[in-house]
């Protein structure tokens, strides 16, 4: 526990010995204090090898409905052969003989655990001096590494208790009547499909939505519009209202940014994807549509991160980052969860995706947004024919733990008739034919599980509401 002071700071910095001393006697004069102690300090955040012993036996006496008094730890030193290495008896009793007042415990539980954050960081530091003078990582793998070690650091601060239920209830009801009030619709980030936001209440804060399909299904096509309808305040899925949008974020793994924007602009302006990429001639009314989606665009608070195959760590990194650029950030989209990788060795790909849900859950609960990652299928979902061709909760690729870790999960569903599996298999997909499609919630932990229709356009990727709200605006994407 003990270490060197190669950095030459002053010894009361890196070692808390008058702070480690005084928790002690006051623990010992006062066992009603290690309940809070124990809910802040583990023996490693010790400096002292012997106090951090001492410390752990007493934790241990009280868990064990011992009386946690200097006798019994003596006794239990002794009885393990370490009462010499912490001092002795005579150090025992020096411990809670000095002590001024018991009721200083949580500035001494601040005073050791602050300490323990500056060796700590010390550390980290001398472990990218050491690796820098050896040679023998790149720098990527050098602040991957020091992320992680901080991040793993200031989540040891994160130490939560109780909160009474009647402390909160004012605050749930004024949200409560408040909205309904004001008519301001589903409390969650409202996806522009109303039908979806009136199942769900809006993605919800903290949430981990999956949604899941086969390939060329419409998996991005959909998270993109959904991640467009935030940032313009597409509510309805048509019409945008810029001063209601929200920051989004999408990490593209498959895709480059010019790809997104692409497809975005294609979306928006509805024109033929085939038209934006087979350098057609364009004529004035298809022009003046993409003009002014681009315009739309460069409003629109839509941050794209297009690294391929992202460690989980830069992922997060770079969600935090975003985060505090854009404290209003209201949505991250990952797309898709089996192009994550944890960055180092597993026993295998199940273990690995269920780490990485996770590490997602964990983000989003952090960054107190809904985060929506796509997933594939696996392939038995294309055996099954007929009412048993819809995709279940069990298709889901490579781990159930996607399933276990998700507070929702969505899977795109479209029939084909064997007409079009035939015509698909001579001419390949259809891409001008609106197609009527099954968005199926498989999972809602806290809602109805159901189906919503949808219209999906694969001409210019959208998706659309299958039927518009009595009161939704007619106009078109405000050209």
């Amino acid at each position: 526990m003990s270490m060197s002071n190669p950095h030459n700071l002053d010894t009361e910095v890196l070692w808390n010995q008058d702070a480690e001393q005084s928790l002690l006697g006051a623990l010992l004069l006062d066992n009603a204090g290690i309940d809070i102690a124990a809910q802040r300090l583990k023996p490693e955040h010790f400096s002292v090898r012997g106090n951090a012993t001492i410390y752990e036996v007493i934790c241990n006496l009280y868990q064990e409905g011992a009386v946690a008094d200097p006798p019994s730890v003596i006794a239990e030193l002794r009885q393990r052969k370490l009462l010499d290495m912490v001092g002795g008896v005579e150090y025992i009793n020096s411990l809670w003989m000095q002590v001024v007042s018991p009721g200083n415990i949580d500035h001494y539980i601040q005073s050791i655990y602050e300490g323990y954050e500056k060796r700590e960081l010390l550390r980290i530091a001398d472990s990218v001096k050491q690796r820098i003078h050896e040679g023998a990582a790149d720098v990527d793998e050098i602040v991957e590494l020091v992320e992680k070690e901080i991040f793993d650091l200031t989540q040891e601060r994160k130490t939560g208790d109780f909160n009474h239920l009647g402390a909160v209830l004012p605050e749930i009801l004024s949200e409560i009547y408040t909205r309904a009030r004001e008519g301001r619709g589903p409390r969650g980030v409202r996806t522009g499909f109303p039908e979806l936001d009136r199942m769900t209440g809006g993605l919800q804060k903290s949430d981990l939505i999956i949604l899941a399909a086969r390939p060329s299904v419409g998996k991005t096509a959909l998270a993109m519009n959904i991640a467009l309808n935030v940032a313009l305040g597409r509510i309805n899925g048509i019409t945008p209202h810029l001063e209601e949008g929200l920051p989004v974020g999408i990490f593209s793994l498959e895709m480059s940014t010019e790809q997104i924007g692409q497809r975005l602009l294609a979306s928006l302006a509805r024109v033929s994807m085939s038209v934006l990429r087979g350098g057609m001639k364009i004529d004035a009314g298809k022009e003046e549509s993409l003009n002014k989606a681009a315009e739309l665009l460069k409003k629109a608070p839509v941050h794209i991160d297009d690294t391929p195959n992202p460690t989980v760590l830069e992922l997060r990194s770079k969600a935090r980052r975003l985060k505090s650029r854009e404290p209003n950030l209201a949505l991250i989209v990952v797309d898709y969860l089996q192009l994550m990788h944890l960055g180092g060795r597993v026993e295998n790909r199940q273990q690995e995706v269920a780490e990485i849900t996770r590490s997602l859950k964990a983000l989003a609960r952090e960054l107190d947004i809904p985060i929506l990652a796509l997933s594939q299928l696996s392939r038995q979902v294309e055996q099954r024919k007929g009412k048993n061709s819809k995709p279940v909760l069990s298709d889901l690729r490579e781990s159930g733990a996607i399933e276990q870790d998700a507070d929702i999960v969505m899977f795109i569903h479209r029939e084909k008739s064997p007409a079009e599996t035939d015509k698909e298999r001579r001419e390949g997909p259809s891409v001008r034919e609106p197609a009527m499609t099954e968005l199926i919630i498989g999972k809602h932990r806290n809602g109805p599980v159901g189906t919503v229709p949808l219209i999906f356009f694969s001409d210019f990727a959208s998706f659309f509401p299958a039927f518009l709200d009595d009161n939704a605006e007619g106009e078109d994407v405000g050209y």
